[in-house]
């Protein structure tokens, strides 16, 4: 019972993933951006913590992607989305737009296969922010947006 129940989290997870990797906005915007890593999963997770600090973010806790899901000790160890926050652009797009909250934390999810290949998950920025339809917080973010890229590029080139 407890494999069925662990084989119908992971079907979810997968099948949540790959439909939000091909989901689009009305403008035709990738709703979430995904990158194959070179690299293992824990160097690819090594990479990923030290280039979000080194684009000016603080890191939370790593959180496991079936975190809350199932016991603790079902998780899929391979599945871990890395959160972080940079308090000086959050507070910048909060005066503009309080509900811009709902984007935060950043989170990029780093997950390996049952074959081994390792791949990068984020949500797409541009995207989010048109659900918003606000110029000047579109303008705020395009900075967010270039360090989201230069993140995924530094680990995954």
């Amino acid at each position: 019972m407890k494999a069925l129940k662990n084989l119908i989290i992971m079907s979810i997870t997968w099948w949540f993933l790959s439909m939000t990797a091909h989901a689009t906005t009305s403008s035709d915007l990738k709703l979430t951006l995904v990158q194959e890593s070179p690299y293992s999963f824990e160097e690819t997770l090594d990479a990923l913590r030290k280039a979000i600090l080194a684009n000016n973010f603080r890191v939370f806790p790593d959180r496991y992607l079936e975190e809350g899901l199932t016991d603790e000790f079902s998780v899929n160890p391979k599945q871990v989305s890395v959160r972080f926050c940079n308090f000086n652009d959050l507070h910048e797009a909060l005066q503009i737009e309080p509900q811009a909250g709902v984007l935060l934390p950043c989170t990029i999810t780093v997950v390996e296969d049952e074959v081994g290949k390792v791949t990068l998950v984020t949500g797409n920025v541009k995207a989010m922010l048109t659900l918003f339809d606000n110029p000047r917080l579109t303008a705020a973010f395009q900075d967010l947006e270039d360090k989201y890229q230069a993140i995924i590029d530094e680990v995954t080139l």
